[in-house]
């Protein structure tokens, strides 16, 4: 049952809660802290991601270049000696390794497709 008489020291209490709350500051202060954290850590991620790169360059570069250089080397020796004439200059695209694997990988890739039944259109 309402009552007209209220007690004034509570009705007082009720009147300060109700007062406009502050939610779209709020909310615009914790989207503006999460930005600026978002981007920090995005910003953090990227120097950390150079940083290793750049390491990774410094500590591996000159290996894989020697693996490189030797490995050229290896694949260009030529496989029959021919001397220093012309027959020497005309088969010199294939009297080496590399040639060798090259047509052979070539010679099983089409008896496989043949043997298959693929075509040898890509």
């Amino acid at each position: 049952m309402m009552t007209k008489y209220r007690e004034p020291d509570l009705h007082s209490l009720f009147d300060q809660a109700n007062r406009e709350l502050e939610g779209e500051r709020i909310t615009a202060r914790v989207v503006a802290q999460t930005r600026t954290r978002v981007m920090t850590r995005a910003v953090l991620a990227l120097v950390v991601m150079l940083l290793s790169l750049l390491v990774a360059w410094q500590l591996l570069a000159l290996p894989l270049l020697e693996f490189a250089v030797l490995v050229s080397q290896l694949l260009t020796n030529p496989l029959v000696d021919l001397g220093e004439g012309w027959v020497a200059l005309a088969f010199l695209p294939v009297n080496n390794l590399a040639s060798l694997l090259v047509l052979s990988t070539k010679g099983v890739l089409i008896a496989w497709k043949k043997l298959t039944g693929s075509s040898l259109v890509r």
